[in-house]
Formats: C-alpha cells, structure tokens, sequence
C-alpha cells in the first residue's frame, strides 16, 4: 500500500477523530482545578504549558489504549475486520504493542511530573485501559473500565492544581475536608461522562444486533441522557440560566443522533463519539457565565482563559467531525 495509505491506516488505529474530545476532557478537569484554587480573574496566573503537558499525558494514554487494543484483537480482526492495519499486513504487531508502551510510559512520565496524584491517575488508567482490552470482546461489563478511563481525564487534569490545595492546608486557609470538598464538582462531571460513555458503548455493542434485547437498550438511552444532569447538578441552583444554555448543543446534537445519525450502526457511533466535548460544554457554560457574572467591571475578552473553557468543546466537536471524514472515529 502507498505511504498516504499506511498513514490513513495508522490514524484509523489511534482514532485520530477523538483526539479532540480527549484535550477537551483534560482542558475542562485542569481549569475546574485550577478556578477552585487560584485567582482565576487573574490570566497571569494561568499556567498554559501544564494544560498543554496535561493534555499531551491524555493523547498519549489514548493513543496507547487504541494501540494495545487493535494489537490484542488482531486475531479477532483477521476475521471479522481483515480491512484493518495489522490483519492486512501494513504493520507488524510488534510495533503496536511496543510504541503502546513507549507512549503509556511517555503519558505516565508526564503526568508524574505534573503532580503526583496526576501520575496515579495516569497509572489507574492504563489499568483500566488493559482491563478493558482483554474484557471487551468478552463481557459487556467491559464497558464500564472503558468508561472510566474517559473520567480518568477529567482528573488528570484536575489534580495537576491539588500542590496549591497542599499549599493552602499549610498556611491554614484550606482544611483537610474542604480540600476532599472540593472533588464533589469533578466527581459529579465524571458521572456525566462516565454515563455518556456507557451509554454510547452499549448503543453500538446492541444496536447492530438484528434483534437486540430490548434492557441494554433502554439502558443506554436513559444513560445518554444523565448528562443533562449530572453535569449541571452543582450550578443549577445559583445559574439556572447558563445551565439550561449550555445543555442546548448536546441537546441538539444528541436528537440528531437518534434521528437523523441513527443508521448505519458506524454512523450513529461516530455521532455520538463526536458529541463528547458538547458533554464537557454543558458544565463549562454556567462554570464560565457564574464567574463572568462575579466580575462587572471584566468581560470576558478579559478573560481569555474562561473563554477557552468555551471555545475549546466547540473547537474539539468540529474538528472531531472533520477528522471523521479523514479517519474512522471507531
């Protein structure tokens, strides 16, 4: 095959399509972090290089999951999917098993370096990452270790801030049970993606069958939907408004993966994997309008790193679209 071709194939296998989603993951633990803790109307306080470090640690533990996973199915795909890198001969299954590790090393590495917690984190993920890989094609229960490495990210980029909470617990501003107090807000976001994830999963596990049973099903839209939810939980009593704003894109986008995306199964999966920076949008939106509205005497133009927690769910949901057209997302 052409040199255009292998990479095609290569970017088919990292699912280049869901990078987007992954920074996007990461961006919205790192800033929930960072606002808890830090002078957030101050852009001067803003660390760009540890979001970037953070996101880069997410890419490269995707990147190593969907490595390792088409290494361990290879046999699978030879006869299911023989279109796909490995069973068709592009690459050698040594080379993904290796480079999988080289990069869930490099994505540890660089989550260490950022906090140690972060590391930890890293380290549960790629845990996760082998539990699903070896349990996926055996068990639906599978689903769930997939669905938490996704929240995995929300805390990556999270506790790259916890130093500051330390720092704070020493000079006496923050106690012990405040700073526990304060992983309510990523815990409940987790729940929304984590119940997204599933539900997506379950979607495309039963809806190719041609007579799927009718639980996982009702299962997977009631999971689809607690986003809504979960991810507003902690804002809608003080900014009802921005909440219900910033359900309105997943909204949409979400009907129209159960009209118009629905068949085939391929299309409906990929709609749905795209959505998952809308998820992050619908806790941002309150998130940065609550704290805009603290702040008469700034706008937002002041506020450039509040207006990324907007632009980069929008940014990651088209680009997720556009690299579908390039690489499958699935």
């Amino acid at each position: 095959m052409s040199r255009p071709g292998k990479v095609r194939a290569l970017l088919a296998t990292l699912r280049i399509a869901n990078a987007p989603s992954v920074v996007s993951n990461v961006f919205l633990g790192f800033m929930v972090g960072w606002i808890q803790v830090a002078e957030f109307w101050n852009p001067a306080n803003m660390d760009w290089g540890k979001a970037g470090l953070a996101a880069l640690s997410g890419l490269m533990l995707y990147f190593a999951g969907n490595l390792a996973n088409d290494w361990f199915d290879r046999r699978w795909d030879a006869e299911k999917r023989p279109e796909r890198a490995l069973p068709s001969g592009l690459f050698k299954p040594g080379s993904y098993l290796t480079f999988s590790l080289i990069l869930a090393i490099g994505g540890v590495s660089l989550g260490f370096y950022l906090h140690l917690l972060c590391g930890c984190t890293a380290v549960l993920i790629c845990l996760l990452i082998a539990i699903y890989t070896y349990f996926h094609k055996r068990a639906v229960w599978a689903v769930i270790p997939m669905g938490l490495c996704r929240v995995g990210l929300y805390f990556l980029g999270y506790f790259v801030w916890w130093l500051s909470l330390d720092y704070l617990q020493t000079i006496g501003y923050a106690s012990q049970s405040l700073a526990l107090d304060k992983l309510k807000i990523p815990a409940m976001l987790g729940v929304g993606l984590f119940s997204y994830i599933v539900g997506l999963s379950l979607s495309a596990r039963y809806e190719g069958m041609e007579d799927p049973p009718r639980a996982p099903q009702t299962i997977s839209r009631i999971m689809l939907l607690v986003p809504f939810v979960a991810m507003s939980a902690a804002f809608l009593s003080e900014d009802l408004i921005p909440s219900l704003i910033g359900m309105i894109p997943f909204g949409i986008w979400l009907t129209l993966c159960l009209t118009r995306f629905k068949k085939p199964i391929p299309r409906y999966v990929s709609a749905l994997l795209a959505g998952i920076p809308l998820v992050d949008l619908i806790a941002a939106t309150p998130i940065v309008m609550g704290l805009n509205a603290t702040m008469p005497t700034l706008g937002l133009r002041d506020l450039p790193h509040l207006v990324a927690m907007l632009v980069i769910p929008v940014v990651a949901f088209i680009l997720g679209r556009l690299l579908q057209r390039l690489a499958p997302a699935t």
